[in-house]
C-alpha cells in the first residue's frame, strides 16, 4: 500500500490461517442492546470480529426419527454448527525495529493476528503489555445476524420448518483443553435468551479461560420426550466427534432453564418408562407399539456420560398448574405439533403396517401432546417422569425464583413454577432467589452460576 509493504502473520490465530472470511468487522464501534456488559481487555492492538462464511452444508428439511443411525452427507450432522464469529486482535509491527531510524523509515510491516482467548500479553520493545480484546462482540454479532428469537416463536406455532430438528451452536472455536458448558433453553425461547447470561458468566476471567459454551436450540412445541430423545442424539454426536482423551470430552456441565431444565434432568438420568407408558395405552395400542423401536427408543433413557454436573434453573420437574389456566389453555390450542414430525411418524407406522388412525387419534389426548401441554402437572408426561432423578453420582444444583415474601415451601413460587415442583432431593446446593421465572437473568443467579462453575474447576483441577 503506497510505499509500505505488509505481510500477515496468523501464527497466533491458527483458526484464521488460510481460511476465507465473509467479513472482518472492527468491534470498536459495535453496540449491542441485548448485552448488559461488554467484556473487554484494554491493551495494545485493534479488536475485530472475524466471520466465516456459512458452512454450505445442506439443511435437512425432513424430520429424522432415528438420528443416531441416519446416514448424513459426509458423515456429519449439519445441525452441529461450529463457531463462525471469532474474536481477533490485530497488531501492526515494524519488521525491522533495532533502531528508531529503522522504525521510522522501514516500509515493511508485519500484521500479526492474535486469538485473544489464547494470548493475554504481547512483547513490545522487550516488555510485556496486555493484548486488547473484545470478548462480547462475537456473541452480539452472532445474535444480531441470526434472529433466533423470532425463529423460536415461529417454530412454536409450526411456521418454521427449517428448525424442527434441534441444532447445536458452538460459541467459540473448539478448544480441547476447555471444559464444555451446554445450555438448554425453555419454552418459546432460544439461544437468544442465553446470550446475555453467557456474556455475564464469561465476564469472569477464570471461567472464560477454562470453559467453552455450546447452545442447544430446539422447537418447544415438540413433545418433551421427543425433544429429550433428539437432543440426546445431537449431544451424543457432538461429544462423539471429540477426541476422547481431550479434557473437553469429560466433566462437562449441563444447564437447563424451565422446560430445558426438565429435558436436562432426563439427559442425565437412567430410566425405562416403557411399562407404565404402555399401561396408559389400550390393549390394541400396546400390542402394536410395545416392540416398535421408534417407541421403545424414546421410553428407555440413558444418561450422557460426558456430563459430571447439572444446574436446573426454575424447572417445573413436577409440572405447573400455570399450563392449565384459561389463557394458557387458549394458547395451547394454537400451538400445534410440528407437521414434519407427524408426517415422519405417520410414514414410519405405515411402513410397519401399523394402524395410523390409532396414532392420530391419540394426538393431544394422552401420551403424545405438544410441549406446553406436557408441562401441565396433570399431564401423562409428568406422571411418567416426575420421579426420575439424575443418576447416582451426578452432582446437581437447583436455582429458583420467589416472588413472594414467604419462606414456606408450600407458598414459594416464581409466578409460574412453585417451589415444590422445582425442588429436587439430593441437590448439592439449592438457591431460592428473589425474582420471577426468568431468574437466570438476575445478577444473583449469575453470581451463583459463577460460584458453581468455579467450584467445578476446583474439584476437577
Amino acid at each position: 500500500i503506497g510505499k509500505s509493504v505488509y505481510s500477515i502473520d496468523f501464527e497466533f490465530h491458527r483458526q484464521l490461517s488460510g481460511q476465507k472470511l465473509e467479513k472482518l468487522i472492527s468491534s470498536y464501534n459495535l453496540n449491542f442492546s441485548g448485552l448488559r456488559t461488554i467484556n473487554r481487555r484494554d491493551g495494545f492492538g485493534s479488536e475485530f470480529v472475524a466471520v466465516f462464511p456459512s458452512s454450505g452444508k445442506e439443511d435437512i428439511n425432513e424430520y429424522i426419527l432415528d438420528p443416531l443411525n441416519y446416514s448424513y452427507k459426509n458423515g456429519v450432522n449439519p445441525n452441529i454448527h461450529h463457531a463462525r464469529y471469532l474474536a481477533a486482535t490485530i497488531v501492526a509491527e515494524p519488521k525491522h525495529a533495532k533502531t528508531i531510524q529503522e522504525i521510522i523509515n522501514d516500509p515493511e510491516f508485519v500484521i500479526r493476528v492474535y486469538d485473544p482467548y489464547r494470548t493475554d500479553n504481547i512483547n513490545v520493545a522487550g516488555k510485556q503489555y496486555p493484548l486488547a480484546a473484545n470478548f462480547s462482540a462475537p456473541y452480539g454479532l452472532w445474535l444480531a445476524e441470526n434472529n433466533l428469537g423470532v425463529a423460536a416463536y415461529l417454530s412454536l406455532i409450526d411456521r418454521d420448518q427449517h428448525l424442527t430438528m434441534p441444532h447445536l451452536y458452538m460459541l467459540e472455536p473448539y478448544n480441547p483443553n476447555k471444559k464444555i458448558i451446554v445450555l438448554v433453553h425453555g419454552l418459546a425461547s432460544s439461544p437468544e435468551a442465553w446470550i446475555a447470561l453467557t456474556n455475564d458468566v464469561m465476564g469472569d476471567t477464570v471461567l472464560r479461560d477454562n470453559y467453552q459454551v455450546w447452545q442447544v436450540f430446539y422447537s418447544t412445541n415438540m413433545p418433551i420426550l421427543e425433544s429429550r430423545f433428539q437432543i440426546y442424539a445431537l449431544l451424543k454426536q457432538a461429544f462423539g466427534s471429540l477426541n476422547p482423551s481431550d479434557p473437553a470430552a469429560h466433566d462437562a456441565v449441563l444447564v437447563g432453564h424451565s422446560m430445558g431444565g426438565i429435558i436436562s434432568r432426563l439427559l442425565v438420568s437412567d430410566a425405562d418408562i416403557t411399562k407404565p407408558a404402555l399401561e396408559m395405552m389400550t390393549i390394541r395400542q400396546q400390542n402394536r407399539f410395545k416392540k416398535h423401536p421408534m417407541v421403545t427408543e424414546r421410553l428407555q433413557m440413558h444418561s450422557i456420560s460426558n456430563f459430571d454436573r447439572a444446574i436446573f434453573l426454575a424447572s417445573p420437574h413436577r409440572g405447573t398448574d400455570y399450563a392449565d389456566r384459561w389463557f394458557t389453555l387458549a394458547a395451547r390450542k394454537i400451538i400445534r405439533l410440528p407437521g414434519a414430525f407427524l408426517s415422519a411418524v405417520a410414514t414410519s407406522l405405515t411402513t410397519e403396517n401399523l394402524d395410523i388412525k390409532d396414532f392420530l387419534n391419540n394426538i393431544d389426548n394422552g401420551l403424545i401432546q405438544n410441549g406446553p401441554s406436557d408441562l401441565s402437572h396433570q399431564s401423562k408426561f409428568m406422571e411418567l417422569t416426575e420421579n426420575i432423578n439424575p443418576h447416582q453420582g451426578l452432582i446437581f444444583h437447583s436455582i429458583m425464583g420467589n416472588i413472594t415474601k414467604s419462606d414456606d415451601p408450600n407458598v414459594i413460587t416464581d409466578g409460574i413454577v412453585p417451589y415444590k415442583s422445582a425442588h429436587l432431593e439430593g441437590a448439592k446446593s439449592e438457591k431460592v432467589l428473589p425474582g420471577g421465572h426468568s431468574i437466570q437473568l438476575t445478577p444473583q443467579a449469575v453470581l451463583e452460576l459463577r460460584r458453581i462453575l468455579r467450584e467445578h474447576l476446583v474439584e476437577h483441577g
